[in-house]
């Protein structure tokens, strides 16, 4: 048998071998023999049936594909012992066969590797990352979060620290109703722009009270606009069913120790404030040093620097992120359902928009590798520590 490594394209080789029919009837028989125990022949016992009759009980499909497939596996090992300086990536594809030539070969995707085109990005800077919480936001996030364990009271009237159950009924010009739901109308809607104009029409209004407001479908708030109706309606009948009061807890030490008992340090409200501004402090260096770095990169990928990802390693992230999706929705059954809620079309597009996104990662990732080699980065990448690398880019650069 001889065999033949040649390039193909940026990031695959392709290897052929060529085989004789010994080798071929050699192969053959191989396969016959490893079922040769598990067929049942009519009056035969195991290991007695001769060969022949095996493989009638055999697919000749599989039969074909499986020789092809030994014979070129016989090679593929030698052949990255004989170019161990080559990174290949262990997935072999696109067999093909001539049988007239008596050849196979398979494609076989290596690591890609980074063009550096200059180093005029090294000259490049990132935004300087502000991340300090201001008072109001550590306030808005500890009202939050005692909305979480807030009671809720009957109360009487709506006003801005109440939740209502709120009827509305449509009407059409002679006043009969053509359709009605129900809504809830508490904090977002009360602070929400397109709910102003209504606010004082509602604001102190009392449970149980009826009033009315003119349909006009383009000065309505969005949570009065989803109407299905053909019939053209004139007027709104508000219908206040119920209002609760929203009222918050005090954070006591009791309270908080029952409440957060993983917090140790965390003992009295302001002690709790003090935990909450280094948490918005936090999300909020991480959510701009990714944005950062990510700017960066790209700069980088579009002007500096270009690489090739190899289909092997875009279809293995493709399924990573196929099975996280499994995970979501509830595992294959869920994308299922998913996928056949979506038209083909749709559901084509969002499976190359997955393709796409894994194919982007990828180049940001090998970037990225490169970047850290380029600027001496002590980066170890089996460690994995949560944005280890970007807050070590961030650094390096800020000091360039």
């Amino acid at each position: 048998m001889e065999k033949k490594l040649k390039k193909w394209t940026n990031c695959n080789y392709i290897i052929e071998v060529t085989y004789t029919d010994d080798e071929k009837s050699n192969a053959k028989n191989q396969m016959i023999e490893i079922f040769w125990k598990d067929v049942k022949v009519p009056w035969f016992r195991a290991w007695h049936a001769p060969k022949h009759l095996i493989e009638e009980k055999l697919n000749p499909e599989y039969i074909e594909m499986w020789v092809y497939e030994k014979l070129i596996n016989e090679w593929l090992k030698a052949i990255l012992d004989e170019n161990k300086d080559i990174k290949f990536i262990w997935e072999p594809y696109d067999l093909n066969k001539d049988d007239e030539k008596k050849t196979i070969s398979v494609k076989l995707d290596i690591y890609p590797e980074v063009e550096v085109k200059d180093d005029k990005w090294k000259k490049n800077k990132m935004k300087k990352i502000e991340s300090k919480a201001t008072d109001a936001e550590v306030d808005d996030a500890l009202t939050n979060l005692k909305k979480n364990y807030a009671d809720y009271v009957d109360t009487d009237k709506i006003q801005k620290d109440t939740v209502s159950k709120i009827g509305l009924g449509f009407l059409d010009k002679e006043w009969n109703e053509i359709e009605k739901w129900t809504v809830y109308l508490w904090e977002p809607e009360f602070t929400d722009k397109d709910f102003a104009k209504f606010y004082d029409q509602f604001i102190w209004k009392e449970k149980g009270k009826d009033f009315e407001i003119a349909y006009k479908e383009k000065d309505l708030p969005p949570t009065f606009q989803k109407r299905k109706s053909e019939k053209e309606a004139k007027k709104i009948k508000i219908t206040i069913k119920d209002i609760k009061k929203v009222v918050l807890p005090e954070f006591t030490e009791e309270k908080i120790q029952k409440l957060f008992p993983d917090q140790k340090d965390v003992k009295n409200e302001k002690e709790l404030k003090a935990y909450i501004k280094w948490e918005i402090e936090r999300q909020k260096y991480e959510n701009e040093l990714i944005k950062s770095v990510e700017e960066y990169i790209n700069d980088i990928r579009w002007k500096n620097m270009s690489i090739t990802i190899p289909q092997t390693l875009i279809h293995e992230e493709f399924k990573s992120r196929i099975k996280n999706l499994e995970d979501r929705l509830g595992w294959e059954n869920g994308v299922k359902q998913y996928f056949q809620q979506l038209w083909d079309e749709k559901a084509k597009a969002f499976v190359e928009d997955i393709s796409k996104a894994a194919q982007d990662s990828l180049e940001k990732f090998f970037i990225l590798q490169q970047i850290a080699k380029e600027l001496e980065l002590d980066i170890d990448w089996n460690k994995g520590e949560h944005l280890d690398v970007e807050k070590k880019l961030y650094e390096k650069v800020m000091w360039l």
